[in-house]
Formats: structure tokens, sequence, C-alpha cells
């Protein structure tokens, strides 16, 4: 075989793609995909060896030459290529082959310098080149390397260290949140004079008080998570991602929406393309019933992450209290395929199928999130609803006593829709009186909801909301 510059590949065309081989670029149509070079970089190995097993170690060894790597961060990059290739209908595709690695499975036809007209080549660069700004600005594995702005750069293994921890962090659970700090804190051990370690505890310890803390467990959470904030602030004024901390922290914790909000702007300002201001900017505006706005952040947060599990759980709520529903299912179905335990996406999806009248789906969906939850009695009062909702009086009825005799205390509130379900008005408003709001999220939350509009022209309704 040649291999003289100009017949030496330059990229690789497969249906309506074409690879290049420097930069890592992939386009469609010969329009840019918006991916980071790693995932690009994986793909690339396995159209080289088209046909052929591509073993996890050798993708480890040619796609992270500089050190160890958890196979989760594989499993990411072969998963964003798999959406990639379905959402363009693409006659090919990547073979997992158990215990061994990939194959890449589709008709590769490599292109040499030489084939490459003079006439197109500048376009064709130019081409490239947007897409590297692009690619740039987009995630590989949920994390945020892509997009960080700090003064004082990590290191090699600061890099490494505080992907690994954003990857953990982004999936929301109390076991991958601690192993979250444990990454976040070499990261600090590593490169001690970067902002970025610092505000990624404060991150860290935020989501924990948000996610996984009881009342009185972690108190000292949202001290450390504004303590950090306030550090990475004093080692580098100019990072965006300590703005975006101490943002969550004024939001979170001190209820400053104002001055979290100027947070947030300043952040977006010092860089417009990190992607968790976006996200929790927009989760902010959401909360505070700003559809519209909230739904243009976050859009513009998937845009620059797409695997991003908050983010698309988020998109899913906006989705939802916009009667938007199939892109509600669509959102919470992206949400749960990269985490399947996030429990109230699973919520949320039941209850958009529910109001496609897909019973069927809803209560499957409700079964399922029943299996993983400690509070079984709460999905048999979803699916009491779903019967209600169907007619079938006597289902829903067995499905209230089987969430009262499964949980000591169920909420008044789902109670009174499975009784609005059977068209028993009186009796749902006498446990809509037992119901209280906690906040003022609730309030605008249930203001929202599609789920009371049978008796939202109710003015006994409208009284309990307004003395609620």
């Amino acid at each position: 075989m040649d291999l003289s510059d100009s017949n030496r590949p330059v990229a690789y065309t497969f249906g309506n793609f074409e690879l290049d081989v420097a930069p890592f670029v992939l386009r469609h149509d010969h329009k840019p995909v918006a991916l980071g070079p790693k995932v690009v970089q994986t793909l690339l190995v396995l159209v080289e060896r088209v046909g052929q097993v591509v073993t996890k170690d050798e993708l480890f060894a040619h796609i992270w030459p500089e050190g160890y790597v958890e196979e989760a961060n594989l499993s990411q990059n072969i998963y964003v290529l798999r959406k990639v290739l379905r959402a363009h209908r693409a006659a090919c595709h990547i073979e997992t082959i158990p215990r061994r690695g990939y194959r890449f499975i589709a008709n590769v036809k490599p292109r040499a310098a030489a084939q490459v007209s003079q006439a197109r080549r500048p376009l064709r660069w130019l081409a490239a080149a947007a897409a590297i700004l692009m690619a740039l600005t987009i995630s590989a594995a949920s994390t945020h390397s892509q997009s960080i702005a700090s003064s004082v750069r990590l290191t090699k293994e600061g890099a490494r260290l505080y992907a690994l921890g954003r990857y953990y962090w982004n999936l929301r659970t109390p076991e991958s949140l601690a192993r979250s700090v444990q990454y976040f804190n070499d990261v600090i051990k590593t490169d001690p004079r970067s902002a970025l370690g610092y505000a990624a505890l404060a991150d860290a310890y935020s989501m924990i008080e948000d996610y996984s803390c009881a009342s009185m467990a972690c108190r000292h959470t949202a001290a450390k998570a504004r303590a950090f904030a306030m550090h990475a602030l004093r080692i580098d004024p100019n990072s965006a991602e300590a703005h975006t901390s101490l943002a969550m922290v004024l939001e979170l914790f001190q209820h400053k929406t104002r001055t979290a909000d100027l947070e947030f702007k300043r952040a977006l300002a010092l860089n417009p393309n990190y992607a968790l201001a976006h996200e929790w900017y927009g989760n902010s505006l959401l909360e505070r019933g700003h559809m519209a706005e909230a739904r243009r952040e976050l859009e513009a947060a998937i845009a620059l992450e797409p695997i991003a599990t908050a983010t698309n759980a988020w998109l899913g709520t906006e989705a939802y209290f916009d009667r938007r529903y199939s892109a509600a299912i669509a959102y919470f179905r992206q949400a749960l395929d990269l985490n399947p335990k996030r429990l109230d996406c699973g919520v949320m999806l039941g209850l958009a199928q529910e109001q496609i009248h897909d019973y069927a789906g809803a209560i499957q969906t409700f079964q399922r999130y029943g299996r993983l939850t400690r509070n079984p009695g709460d999905a048999q009062l979803l699916i009491a609803a779903v019967y209600a909702h169907m007619g079938r009086q006597q289902e829903a009825l067995a499905a209230l006593q089987d969430a009262r005799r499964s949980s000591r205390k169920i909420a008044a509130d789902e109670v009174a829709l499975v009784f609005i379900g059977l068209g028993k008005r009186d009796r749902a408003l006498s446990y809509m009186r037992q119901a209280r709001f906690t906040s003022h999220t609730d309030r605008m939350w249930l203001a929202r909801d599609p789920r009371w509009d049978p008796v939202r022209g109710d003015a006994r309704f409208r009284r309990w909301m307004n003395a609620g």
C-alpha cells in the first residue's frame, strides 16, 4: 500500500457521513455534527478497523494515551455515537462484542489527500475549522472539560480527575455524588492554584444537599458549598465556574434570587459556552414560572452538553408543564437512558404518558418506579389515578388501598387526584384541604399541572390554591 502523503487517508466516508482524520471532525451531508473530539476519535478508531473487533484496551490506548480513565467514559462515547447514527437513520452501526470490545459495521471508503479537489479544499477546511470551534464547546462524556474558562488551567492529571468527577457528579445519586467529592478533592491536591477544583466541590456539596440530604443529616453541607465557591472566586474572580457555583448557593440555600441571577449572568458573560450556567439559570427561571426564558437557557445548555442527564430532565419538565407531552416523553426517556436511576424522570415520564392517554405505558412506567423506590405506595397512588381516568373504578380504589397499606403517610393532593379522575369532586376537595404547600415552587407547579385541569374552574379549587 502506498503510504505517501498524497495517498494517505485524510477522511473516511460511510453513508452520508464524512469523517476527517485530522482534525477530528464528523460531518453529515457536509454539515458538522456537534461532537466532542474524544467522541469523534472513538469513532475514527472503529472506522479505521471497520468489520474488526476493537478491544476496549485498544480503544483506551488510542483515545486516552495519557493514562487511566474509567470504562464509563468509553461507554458514554459509544452511547453518543450510536445515538447520532440512529438520529440520521444511518445504514451502519456499532456492535458490542461481549467481554471483548466493539465492531463498526458499514460500507467505509477511505479518501486520500489527492482525491480532495483543489477547488473544494478551501471550503472544506473552512467547514472543518467551524466544526472544531463547535466541538470545543461540546462535552464528550458529561464533563465540562471543553468549556473551562478559568485563568489557571488544569494539568493533564488534574483534567483527568476533573472529568471523572464531573461524570459521577452528573449521575446525581448519593453514591455518585460522594464519589465526585473524592475526585474533586484530588483535583485540588493536584492543582491547588486552579479555581476549578474548588468550584466543582461547591457544586458537589450543593447537589448533595439538594438530592440526598435529610433535614439534619447534612446541616453543614450548605456551608461547605458556600465556602468552596467563595474560595474559588478568591483564586480567580473571572472564573465562570466559580460564579455559577456561587449563584447556585445563593439560589438554593439563601433564596437570594436576584443576587443569584446577577451571578448567573456574570458567569455567562465570562463564558457563554458554560453549559452548567445555562442549565442552572434555566432551572431557576423554570421554578419561578418563567417558562419561555427557562426553555431558552435549557436548550442552550443541551446544545452545549447533549448528554447531561439533569438538563434533559428539566427540559422534559418544562415541556410537560407547557403541555408539549411528546417532547416531554422524549426528554425523559433520554434522561433515563443516560441514568436509569433518575426516579423523578420515571414519575414525570408516566405522567406525560397518562396525558396522551397511553394508559398502559403509564402503568408500566409507574410499576417500574414502584420496584425502584423506597416508597412503593407512591407508585400505587399514581397507578390508582391512571385507573380512575380509564373509568376502572374498582381497580382505582384497590390501588388506592394498596397505597395506604404500603405507606404510613400518603400525599393528600395525590389522593385528591384519584377522586378527581373518578368524578367525585366533593371527596377530592376534602383531601385537597388536607394538603399544604411547603414552598412557592410547590404552589407554582400545582398551578400549572394539567392533572388539575378538570377542577381548575371550580371556585373551591381556587380558594384552596389561594389559601393552601
